[in-house]
């Protein structure tokens, strides 16, 4: 089925080329930037006493659909990003007529275990017909494992009760019954971890201010056809903001410089500089810049591409 990425983790954007190599030079100016982040849901998450209880939310997603539209049980999810604990509010609709859904969760499996344990499930009651509810799964991080991009497999399961639509009853004579229905994967991306900057940024400053103590620099090939959608899949994949107006391709250029900066979970100021251009034979070359006051964290960043 179809899978929307609001961000990635590891992209698998490009071919790893060179790694922390002095050979090439990332110039270019910076003084303004564009930035713009919308946060959903949160409210929801504080009006919960035991999720409230986990502090504040750093970022939160757009929702991720893990169903098509048109099935009998239409599912989104939104990530809660918070310091220690990631919370996966699953927004569940019944379209089914005659039937009441009870005791509704999102069974949650990863396959690397090591990066986020489940420690709590919260399910919806009871999602009558036309409405949606949300259930919500807790994850915890795992402070001695690196954070890394993981894929989770989700089964939505509930209790079916048997409706009278004419009446809106329950049948009488039908047990309940319990159901399971497969969902989309879900994935947690290291972009998740990143919230973009205000568009009052000072890039230059930013990228001075940092210094180049934890610097990255790494050059790939990319997969993309073009410049324009190199540059879009370079934003989409480090899920930053996009600076000075770079995101912007001046039509019929050889190449670009494009500046990008964000905040690492735990306030960590990230920012990049990257050169894309056309190499031979029709590829795309990046050169890629990446700046934080972490190690961990600028090694990271740099796996977003890779």
């Amino acid at each position: 089925g179809s899978r929307q990425n609001d961000g990635v983790g590891n992209c698998g954007l490009g071919l790893l080329l060179e790694s922390n190599s002095t050979s090439f030079d990332i110039g270019g100016s910076a003084s303004t930037s564009t930035a713009g982040g919308v946060q959903h849901g949160s409210n929801v998450i504080y009006q919960i006493p035991e999720l409230a209880a986990l502090g504040r939310i750093f970022k939160s997603s757009t929702p991720i659909p893990l169903t098509e539209t048109e099935t009998e049980y239409v599912v989104q999810c939104l990530k809660h990003i918070f310091d220690q604990h990631v919370v996966l509010q699953f927004m569940v609709t019944n379209t089914i007529d005659d039937q009441r859904l009870d005791n509704v969760s999102v069974s949650v499996e990863s396959d690397d275990e090591n990066v986020f344990e489940i420690t709590g499930e919260m399910p919806a009651q009871s999602i009558k017909y036309g409405s949606t509810q949300s259930c919500f799964s807790v994850l915890e991080r795992n402070e001695n494992t690196s954070l890394s991009s993981c894929v989770f497999n989700c089964e939505l399961k509930f209790t079916v009760v048997q409706i009278d639509p004419s009446t809106g009853e329950e049948e009488e004579g039908v047990d309940p019954y319990e159901e399971e229905y497969p969902l989309e994967h879900m994935e947690i991306y290291v972009s998740d971890f990143v919230a973009k900057t205000s568009s009052a940024l000072d890039f230059r400053k930013s990228w001075e201010g940092i210094g180049n103590k934890y610097e990255v620099l790494q050059k790939f090939a990319l997969q993309e056809r073009s410049l324009e959608g190199a540059v879009k899949a370079i934003v989409d994949c480090m899920g930053m903001s996009t600076c000075d107006g770079t995101h912007q391709v001046k039509a019929a250029a050889k190449q670009h410089m494009l500046h990008l900066s964000g905040i690492f979970l735990g306030g960590v100021a990230i920012a990049v500089r990257s050169q894309v251009a056309l190499g031979p034979s029709g590829s795309i070359i990046l050169k890629i810049a990446i700046r934080s006051g972490r190690a961990d964290v600028s090694k990271l960043m740099s796996e977003c591409i890779g």
